[in-house]
C-alpha cells in the first residue's frame, strides 16, 4: 500500500527550489490542478507521482512522505525482536 503523502512538505520543498506549482507539475508530469490537490492535502499520490516529485524535488520518497498508510487503510504489526 502506498505511504502517505505529505502535501505540505511537497510545497514547501517546491517553494525552496523557486518552482512554481505549474513548473513543478510540468516537471513531474501531471496536471497542475492535481498537484494543487495534493499540496493542500485533498489526494494521496501514488507511488509514481511520489517517484516522480521525489526526483523533481532532488531528495528521497521518504522526504516527502509522512511515513504512514493513509486513513481506512489497515497494515500489519509486527513485534519487536527481543534483545539480544
Amino acid at each position: 500500500m502506498p505511504l502517505r503523502t505529505d502535501g505540505p512538505e511537497i510545497r514547501r520543498r517546491r517553494e525552496l527550489t523557486g518552482m512554481t506549482q505549474t513548473e513543478f507539475a510540468n516537471a513531474t508530469g501531471y496536471a497542475p490542478a492535481y498537484v494543487s490537490q495534493i499540496e493542500n492535502g485533498h489526494v494521496n499520490a501514488g507511488p509514481r507521482f511520489q517517484r516522480k516529485a521525489a526526483a523533481a524535488l532532488d531528495c528521497d520518497v521518504a522526504d516527502i512522505t509522512a511515513g504512514v498508510l493513509p486513513w481506512g487503510t489497515v497494515g500489519r504489526t509486527y513485534a519487536k525482536a527481543p534483545a539480544a
